[in-house]
């Protein structure tokens, strides 16, 4: 179909249409004649602007005779009087215009990669400057009229976003474009620029801003940060500074794209969020780079940084600058050091939404774009040290994920979603209309008639309050959503940093608090202290506000002295880390359980002295206090050591350990709030146990089998031919919160001959002995994290002086010829817990073997009570009117004892004896044998809970596992009458 237009004097279009059509192979011309009125689709007061446009795509379309149907033309006419930018275009380009109309506009969708091919399509090389500036503006002119055309025709989420993403994507492609181009021109002058060790040099371009989060708008400026790998110099004849080729190369860049000219230019490039800004070096090396976001950036660059994206380089140079960025920018621990920079960015805002004419600014009003973007942006820089998620980028996903996790409601996170649409939306409409980095809703009526109809409205009016409607929306999310008003201002006006024991006193008396001279001194000490002094003016304005909520939370209604003088020697070790002052201060929920567990627990205190970041764990209750189920903590290890890499030993430790700190805080706080019963508590603590002793295993077996080859047959990704067994608390479910591991390790028989398969080779004793060992080292390093579990390996065959690891022969043979009657005792609590299936069976089947063997009963009572005699003079605590929970008589140690005599003396009549492996289970299963009568059961079973729900608490209390005697009288008679009667005989 070929189409022509001439102009009426009623402003409408007479439109000649003479339409092809193909019959036997021969073309038949037959002309119509229509006439569609333009006044019905465009605005009366616009149509003048159209004509010229209208006519160069009239004569383009005849040329070429293309098909065009009525529909896509009038939407078009709609396109080309909402934007004067595209009808400028058309006019320039009628041939883009005759694509676009001719294949499809939706079709016309580019990422990087299309762009940069077809950039491809020139010699570039062979330009000169001014033939390169010029072909690049006129390159981005057709294809932004490309992007303003699919966008004035979209109105779904997906189509603002696809636009914003063509947008990024284009400035991309014209930003490498340059900058490869630059990079020729400066090494063809001066060589190419090298590192002291000759290796070649790339320049990285970071792009920061909506570039950086891929969602630039239409007529934004690209904000960049230019940075090279390292100082050197070029190698040509006119050799210069790497500092000096990439200042060079970098303002030949910008010139390129920002310098104006008869064609436009590419984009406005604003370089000012530099180290130093203005007054910094426009390009530093990596190094330079470092050093000054470890020691000058302002938290604000932080904030700036959230987005950051680097567009060129090297990979490996971009990975390790990207890895520099995120550790500025994310802190490990949930950030709330952010706190006083966001407080002023969001007053900096606020008063500047005070200014005249701002309300109608769509990126800069209140509840405009930045206030949407500032919300995701606080969030990220306070959690993405921890979520990972939350380092992403482009806010809509931000905003899904804050929701997702609980940060925000998803009522607002909808709400915010769909009015950062909106305003997107319309601040690229704005924009088009004549290509101006603009956000404010136009005042002169032409450009409102265009804006109404790229917006589909037609009432200024509507549009207008419509706008209000959704920015007075975001301004209340930006309320309550970021809200950090807390100022510094102390009712007491102490200074606590100054405080002596007169001041203190003034402040009790009027506060009618009573305290004694020890936690008064504790008080003044601490004020006084070393670490205290050294504070810096942020750190001392914190601890002046946390003082107080301190003191008077501990002392005010109830004197809690204790918990007063270990919350402040926990102060005192952690104040220089000024972020968990500020933590305590500004999260009240933290505060809050912190001071509910120290009440009831020194031992949380103590851990949270020697890891800080478990306060970040106080800020959830749902998760504090609802200790996750195995299946969930593998995961929740899986995906910490996932971000580690696997080279980066000391990171798998800190990450394990972190894991079970976290972890051990979470059942000690249930534990402690009465939400989970003393068995649950014990579960818990096993079940940490022995996801950490599975991971370690399945590390260290990878990194032995990398340096020496693996057994013949094996994988990497699992652990073959070697298992460890847990004994004691750990292979009886019964782990307390202090408790060491008890653990041998077994291997598969192999031949004394017989090497792991690789470069390396040993045999696989040897490999099974440094896999032994290396498991004890990665459990028992005292990182900077602490250590894992210490682990006990004295219940294997021949006990020190024996092998660490041994053969399931030698294991076997002992247990069955050599081993001691106490040794069969303990072999009733062991259980396989990580490692090979098969080895653990073969265990399973050696123990059944051992503990079903009839035995002489007489001799077993023997062996027993002089084991229990033993132990008991050994290890007592003696104490007037207090008992030992584990070693007094009818404690703990009897009841395992008489549970280990009943298994022994009846097992090889009673197959069931030797499926549990813990006491209470055994118990019920010794009562249904008849070895214990009902009554017996339930009186051990009764007095079993209580000792280790009172030893439980007393580690909790930091205190030695005694308790009052009076308290437990009652277990310790039934219990030793029990004795007296089974074991004994009396």
């Amino acid at each position: 179909m070929v189409v022509c237009a001439f102009w009426t004097e009623a402003l409408s279009f007479t439109i000649d249409i003479y339409g092809l059509l193909k019959a036997e192979g021969d073309y038949i011309c037959m002309e119509h004649k229509i006439e569609i009125n333009l006044s019905e689709k465009v605005p009366e007061i616009l149509l003048p602007t159209i004509q010229g446009p209208v006519e160069s795509l009239t004569a383009a379309l005849q040329d070429q005779a293309h098909v065009v149907d009525n529909e896509t033309l009038s939407q078009f006419y709609r396109v080309l009087a909402a934007s004067c930018f595209v009808a400028k275009q058309v006019s320039a380009y009628p041939d883009m215009a005759v694509e676009g109309l001719s294949v499809g506009i939706e079709t016309l969708v580019y990422d990087n990669k299309a762009y940069l091919a077809k950039l491809a399509t020139v010699q570039l090389a062979e330009l000169d400057e001014a033939g390169l500036m010029k072909y690049l503006r006129q390159f981005r002119n057709q294809q932004m009229m490309i992007i303003a055309w699919r966008d004035q025709l979209g109105e779904t989420v997906n189509a603002i976003l696809s636009i914003l993403s063509s947008l990024s994507d284009l400035a991309d492609a014209l930003l490498i474009v340059a900058c490869d181009w630059a990079y020729t021109t400066m090494c063809n002058r001066y060589g190419l620029p090298r590192d002291t060790e000759r290796t070649e040099q790339k320049l990285i371009i970071i792009g920061m801003g909506k570039l950086g989060a891929r969602e630039l708008n239409f007529s934004s400026d690209i904000d960049l940060i230019f940075c090279y790998p390292s100082a050197g110099e070029t190698d040509g004849k006119r050799a210069i500074t790497n500092e000096e080729f990439f200042t060079r190369m970098c303002r030949l860049i910008v010139k390129l794209l920002d310098q104006q000219t008869a064609d436009g230019f590419v984009f406005r490039v604003d370089t000012r969020l530099r180290p130093f800004g203005d007054s910094g070096a426009l390009v530093l090396n990596s190094d330079a780079m470092e050093i000054y976001y470890q020691s000058h950036a302002r938290e604000w660059e932080r904030y700036a940084m959230v987005k950051a994206r680097l567009i060129t380089g090297e990979e490996q140079d971009k990975k390790n600058m990207s890895s520099m960025i995120k550790a500025f920018v994310f802190r490990r621990y949930l950030d709330y050091g952010v706190f006083d920079s966001i407080r002023v960015m969001k007053r900096q805002i606020e008063a500047q939404l005070q200014r005249k004419g701002v309300e109608n600014n769509v990126k800069l009003g209140p509840g405009g774009i930045r206030e949407i973007e500032f919300i995701g942006q606080a969030f990220q820089l306070i959690r993405g040290g921890r979520d990972k998620s939350l380092q992403a980028r482009g806010i809509l996903n931000i905003l899904s994920l804050l929701a997702e996790k609980g940060h925000i409601l998803t009522d607002a996170a909808e709400q915010l979603a769909e009015d950062y649409t909106y305003l997107r939306r319309l601040e690229n409409r704005i924009q088009e209309i004549d290509d101006k980095q603009t956000h404010q809703l136009p005042t002169n009526e032409l450009d409102q008639q265009r804006l109404m109809l790229a917006m589909g409205v037609t009432r200024w009016d509507d549009l207008v309050d419509k706008v209000h409607q959704v920015m007075a929306r975001v301004h209340s999310h930006f309320d309550s959503l970021v809200d950090f008003s807390k100022v510094f201002e102390t009712t007491d006006n102490i200074e606590w940093l100054e405080i002596d024991d007169a001041g203190l006193s003034n402040y009790f008396k009027a506060r009618n608090i009573t305290a004694s001279e020890t936690v008064r001194q504790d008080i003044v000490e601490f004020c006084q202290s070393y670490p205290v002094r050294r504070l810096q003016e942020k750190g001392r304005q914190y601890l002046n506000r946390l003082m107080p909520m301190l003191v008077d939370s501990l002392l005010l209604e109830s004197s809690h002295e204790a918990a007063l003088s270990l919350f402040l020697k926990m102060l005192e070790k952690i104040c220089n880390r000024i972020v968990y002052l500020i933590l305590l201060v500004e999260n009240q929920a933290v505060f809050d359980q912190l001071l509910r567990l120290a009440k009831l627990s020194p031992w949380v205190i103590t851990q949270v002295t020697k890891a800080p970041i478990l306060l970040d764990e106080l800020i959830d209750p749902a998760s504090l206090y609802h200790p996750p189920e195995k299946k969930e903590l593998l995961l929740e290890l899986d995906k910490a050591l996932a971000e580690k890499e696997s080279s980066d030993l000391e990171g798998q430790m800190d990450a394990l350990r972190l894991f079970k700190q976290v972890n051990v805080l979470r059942v000690a706080a249930a534990d402690l709030t009465g939400v989970i019963p003393l068995m649950v508590v014990s579960d818990k603590l096993t079940a940490i146990a022995e996801v950490i002793v599975e991971k370690v295993l399945l590390l260290c077996w990878q990194a032995v089998a990398a340096q020496y080859g693996m057994p013949a047959g094996a994988n990497c990704d699992e652990v073959s031919g070697f298992s460890v067994i847990g004994f004691g608390k750990l292979g009886g479910l019964e782990l307390g919160f202090s408790s060491d591991l008890d653990v041998i390790f077994l291997h598969k028989d192999a031949e004394i001959d017989e090497l792991t398969c690789g470069n390396n080779p040993v045999s696989l004793g040897e490999f099974y002995m440094r896999l032994g060992r290396k498991i004890i080292t990665f459990m028992t390093t005292r990182t900077f994290s602490g250590l894992l579990y210490e682990m006990d390996l004295r219940l294997r065959p021949n006990g020190k002086s024996g092998l660490l690891v041994t053969s399931e022969t030698s294991f076997a043979t002992y247990q069955k010829e050599r081993a001691w009657t106490w040794e069969h005792q303990a072999l009733i609590r062991a259980r396989f817990i990580a490692g090979c299936k098969t080895i653990g069976a073969v265990f399973d089947s050696i123990r059944a073997d051992v503990l079903a063997k009839p035995v002489d009963v007489d001799k077993l009572r023997n062996d027993v009570v002089a084991m229990r005699e033993k132990m008991r003079l050994a290890r007592l605590k003696k104490n007037d009117g207090v008992f030992d929970l584990k070693h007094g008589l009818g404690g703990i140690v009897d009841i395992e004892f008489i549970v280990q005599f009943g298994v022994l003396a009846n097992a090889s009549q009673n197959k069931t004896l030797l499926v549990y492996t813990d006491n209470i289970r055994l118990l019920l299963e010794l009562n249904k044998v008849g070895f214990l009568t009902y009554l017996q059961q339930q009186g051990l079973s009764f007095a079993y809970k209580a000792y280790r729900e009172a030893a439980h608490h007393a580690a909790l209390a930091e205190n030695p596992a005694v308790i009052d005697a009076n308290l437990v009288a009652q277990h310790t008679v039934l219990v030793s009458s029990i004795w007296q009667t089974l074991i004994l005989n009396r």
